[in-house]
């Protein structure tokens, strides 16, 4: 069977296919699949709820609902990690809910995982959580872990292309529509261009690549990180530098907490490479926080959006001042 490489395309009876996968694992979802698509329909690339065993044992259960190459990769990617997380000794271990069964099917992939007793810490954009004593600490000791891992563990993982950073003809195209002035855009990509060598050298760090609060469990005490669909190498900054970048909604005090607790965890050396490559990863960051239309996104919500954006492309060039951002 031909699998089209993108698309929001469900596959074929998927439901129908879930719904018998369950029932032969004994697992009653809190979320049916008939429930889970008539909500999202084919919004979301795979299938997640929370199930409960005879035992009354809770797991969280995911299956791939999109019929094409990209859903699939990630979701086999994902299965792999864990897998092999399972059967090794990583610091990594500890805060990442284990896999317990899975399946890569003829026209589906699936797999549950334990399911800690924790929500989200918020979202992508915001912090909904209380914080808690060592909640900041706990999440950027997870990020160093994560950036320690060695590559050969993990091969054939997919490198970052480190030429995306300049972001061809985007930069230029936001001088043209006086979205961005033609000076800060030349500044930005002239900067990117003096420092492409390094972003070259230092492309070769494990990161989680969706690395936002949503993606960060808590019980008010631990912390746990799942969603490993998108691990690959690039640069140290990146995970920390996407956390932080799209935290706009989230009170000030939160991002410089955030931001600076990782500073103080950084050698001399390390720091003076991280602040020639947080504006670059942010700035490359920001473009996509300023193009991006959701759909039924209120204008309200879309002005303040691109207005935080903005502000961190306008303070990039000034270490000091983005981290205040």
């Amino acid at each position: 069977m031909i699998i089209p490489k993108a698309g929001r395309i469900l596959i074929p009876k998927i439901g129908d296919k879930i719904e018998r996968k369950l029932k032969e694992l004994n697992l009653r979802p809190e979320t049916s699949p008939r429930k889970f698509l008539k909500i999202y329909k084919t919004g979301k690339h795979r299938y997640f709820s929370p199930c409960l065993t005879k035992e009354k044992e809770k797991f969280a259960f995911y299956a791939r609902l999109h019929n094409n190459l990209d859903a699939k990769r990630k979701f086999i990617r994902e299965i792999n990690f864990l897998r092999k997380l399972k059967k090794i000794n990583l610091k990594i271990k500890r805060i990442t809910p284990e896999i317990i069964n899975y399946r890569i099917e003829e026209d589906f992939e699936w797999f549950f995982r334990e399911y800690p007793e924790g929500p989200p810490l918020g979202y992508r954009r915001n912090l909904t959580q209380k914080p808690f004593p060592g909640m900041v600490r706990k999440i950027i000791r997870a990020i160093f872990d994560v950036s320690k891992i060695h590559p050969k563990i993990f091969p054939g993982l997919k490198r970052f292309s480190f030429q995306n950073y300049l972001a061809l003809g985007v930069y230029e195209d936001f001088a043209k529509k006086k979205i961005v002035p033609k000076n800060l855009s030349e500044k930005i990509l002239r900067f990117i261009k003096e420092n492409l060598s390094l972003l070259e050298k230092e492309n070769k760090y494990f990161c989680h690549g969706d690395l936002n609060l949503g993606n960060i469990l808590s019980d008010g005490k631990e912390i746990w990180i799942i969603d490993w669909e998108l691990i690959h190498l690039n640069n140290f900054v990146y995970d920390i530098g996407y956390l932080w970048a799209h935290l706009w909604e989230a009170k000030r005090y939160f991002r410089q907490k955030l931001i600076k607790a990782y500073i103080n965890r950084l050698s001399s050396h390390k720091f003076q490479k991280f602040k020639k490559i947080l504006p670059i990863v942010v700035s490359y960051l920001s473009l996509g926080g300023i193009e991006q239309k959701k759909e039924r996104e209120k204008i309200k919500i879309l002005k303040k959006r691109r207005r935080f954006y903005l502000n961190l492309l306008k303070n990039c060039l000034n270490f000091e001042k983005l981290i205040k951002t």
